[in-house]
């Protein structure tokens, strides 16, 4: 037990120089913060904040109320163990089993209630990235306090939830609690699945208002419902998206692009894109897609699950009639080059590293406004003689088709 304690240790002290770290970038960058709408910037720091700065306040808190709970049934705390990220509470005194068991569920309490009142407090500010800070503190004081913990504790690990379903002392508090967690448990996923904690980033003000509108505007209209879940994808908003997205085929089952935006979906973040996707490319495809570019998306897709399956001249085929179909132009240059990057590795798997290569160039050759998809080609161009690869998932650039 000392070895794990002392390994926490290290965890908490390493986390706490990144929790200093991004403490100084916070406040370098805070006028910009304040600013809205919600960047992509603000998102991805108010994400890192709601671990690196408030699990800290929610620990102390957990670790409180556990000695309330002790100091409520006349006991006393004989250690309170803060180290930052983790913490623990040694109290001392006579406690019933019905006691104990509710001294143990305290501190999830305090976690819980952490994290639904810092959403409570700024889920009405007017600057986004602290709503979105807020929101995803709740989501990770809520996962921590009802999945992550517990399943900690039936691992082996000591925990407050050996003590909370110990059903031998307490049936009825145990059954009950149970029962509670569950239902919270699949709360929890269930509003997770419906996006309830995302918020999507925009590129400017201008898309902002575009998606205000757009949520506000007839849900019987498809094109504008198309648009808004467009523009909740490319804002990273992927549950909320595939919502709208469900919806709109619940409506308009026929619609071949809100089947092509739902394949998008689910192969979001993927290497291989999954089956249901593949449905729904080849019935967008059957039904007819309105752009060259839309039709290029619908064939990439269909050959990066073909490279994934180890079909590389199917997967040849496919990559070769995309990059026919895309239209020239700035807009469709991230396309193009995972387009090229994408016939590399079908090359190289079939042993035709001349190809490989220079398909790869051309990639890393695109016009890239993003300096960092750049960066990812020019490495992997530089990887190339020493036999390196490493695999991305399937991406889709923040660009309309």
């Amino acid at each position: 037990m000392p070895a794990i304690l002392g390994l926490f240790d290290l965890i908490a002290l390493f986390y706490l120089l990144c929790s200093l770290q991004l403490t100084v970038i916070i406040w370098r960058e805070r006028h910009a913060l304040r600013q809205p709408p919600l960047s992509f910037r603000q998102k991805y720091l108010a994400e890192q904040a709601s671990f690196f700065l408030a699990v800290p306040i929610g620990v102390l808190l957990h670790e409180l109320g556990h000695a309330l709970a002790v100091w409520t049934f006349g006991g006393q705390v004989l250690q309170f163990g803060y180290r930052v990220f983790w913490g623990f509470v040694v109290p001392f005194g006579r406690f019933s089993a019905t006691q104990l068991w509710f001294i143990n569920l305290a501190g999830t309490l305090a976690s819980l209630l952490f994290g639904l009142s810092l959403w409570l407090l700024l889920r009405q500010r007017q600057t986004p990235a602290l709503r979105y800070f807020a929101l995803r503190a709740f989501r990770f004081q809520t996962f921590f306090s009802l999945l992550y913990y517990p399943v900690f504790t039936l691992l082996g690990f000591e925990g407050d939830w050996a003590t909370i379903y110990h059903f031998a002392a307490t049936p009825v508090w145990s059954s009950l609690t149970a029962v509670f967690h569950t239902a919270l448990l699949f709360l929890f996923w269930r509003g997770d699945r419906l996006g309830w904690f995302e918020m999507p980033a925009f590129a400017d003000e201008a898309a902002a208002q575009e998606a205000a509108q757009l949520a506000a505007a007839n849900r019987y209209d498809p094109q504008a419902q198309l648009r808004h879940i467009q523009l909740l994808r490319l804002g990273g908003a992927i549950n909320r998206a595939k919502v709208a997205a469900r919806r709109l085929l619940a409506q308009h089952p026929d619609n071949g692009p809100a089947h092509l935006e739902m394949a998008l979906l689910l192969s979001n973040g993927r290497r291989q894109p999954p089956p249901a996707a593949l449905e729904h490319v080849h019935r967008a495809l059957a039904l007819g897609l309105p752009h060259p570019a839309a039709t290029a998306y619908a064939h990439q897709l269909l050959g990066s699950y073909s490279l994934e399956v180890g079909q590389q001249e199917e997967a040849l085929r496919q990559l070769d009639h995309a990059l026919q179909l895309l239209p020239p132009g700035d807009a469709h240059v991230p396309q193009r080059a995972n387009l090229y990057y994408l016939r590399s590795r079908a090359y190289r798997q079939l042993g035709q590293t001349d190809l490989a290569l220079a398909e790869l160039q051309q990639a890393a050759a695109q016009p890239f406004d993003d300096t960092e998809e750049l960066a990812f080609f020019q490495q992997e161009l530089a990887d190339f003689t020493t036999q390196r690869h490493r695999k991305r998932p399937f991406l889709f650039p923040f660009a309309d088709w």
